[in-house]
Formats: C-alpha cells, structure tokens, sequence
C-alpha cells in the first residue's frame, strides 16, 4: 500500500483548497493501522525536494516519516537506478519518479504529467505489478475507484520488507 504523489499534485493533497483525490488520499494515509500494513507515501532523491517546497507537506513528512506513513528511500540508491534507466525510453522529464518506483517497487501514482502517467505504465521502465494511476475524478464512482485502488498490497510488494 504505498502511493508515488508527483509534486505537481502536493498542492491538491495539502494545500487549502483539497481536491476529492487528495482529500481521499491524505485520509488513506492517515488511516489506523493496527491489523494491516501502514499506508505510505513514497519519496526520495529530487522528488523530495521538489514535494518539501510545500511548506504543509514538509511539516507533515516531517511526523510521518517518524511514524511509517511516509518511507524515504536514499538518494543514492534513486540516482543509480536512475542512471541505469534507458536513456531514451523516458518520455517526460521525470525520470526521477520512474527510478524511485523501481525502487520502492510502489506501482500507484498521482500525478496529473501525462508523458509521466505514459512512463509510469510502461512495463520496460516499471515491471510488473503494473503501474497505476490514481484517479483523480470527482465522482462517486471515482472516489470508490481510489479506495479500492488504495487497498491493493500488492502494489508495494517490499513493504513488508522494511
């Protein structure tokens, strides 16, 4: 259970004016966890500091990574597996989210980059599970989308691992 959030999205997720998807998720990610493994929120390398330019969302890191729900992966480990992606299968200029999910091994993504979302499910830059995209409507049914998404484990099959 562990969700990538591209920075184009933090204000969605932590600022004033939350959009449904981001309200749905920061209540993910807030949940109890006594009988499951902890929701997290993946980061690590640029992507963590492009997200903590958000002044709310780095006061809130700050408590969550302390109590798991978010998980930081080094940097280092990020920027190699970044350099040993194909120079020119990446389509957007977030390489830096392609290398954290292969890492992390998360497969959820929020992010509204199209050329990203196009990366992020292509299965020779993120092997299976295939990555999926957390929906962003404003539905009913979207919102029961991303719970249901949401309580995949599978999706972060090294969770357990840590």
């Amino acid at each position: 259970m562990c969700v990538i959030l591209d920075a184009d999205r933090v204000g969605l997720v932590f600022g004033r004016n939350r959009s449904p998807a981001g309200r749905d998720l920061l209540d993910w990610l807030e949940q109890p966890h006594a009988s499951r493994p902890r929701p997290q929120l993946v980061v690590g390398g640029r992507l963590m500091e492009e997200l903590t330019k958000n002044g709310t969302f780095a006061k809130w890191a700050e408590e969550a990574t302390k109590d798991g729900r978010v998980r930081r992966f080094p940097d280092v480990d990020i920027a190699k597996e970044e350099s040993a992606l194909p120079s020119n299968r990446c389509r957007s200029n977030d390489r830096h989210i392609i290398a954290l999910a292969r890492t992390s091994r998360a497969r959820i993504l929020y992010s509204n980059d199209g050329a990203l979302q196009e990366d992020f499910r292509d299965l020779k830059l993120v092997p299976r599970p295939r990555g999926r995209l957390l929906p962003a409507g404003e539905s009913q049914n979207a919102s029961k989308g991303r719970r249901r998404l949401l309580r995949r484990s599978e999706l972060c099959p090294n969770q357990a691992a840590r």
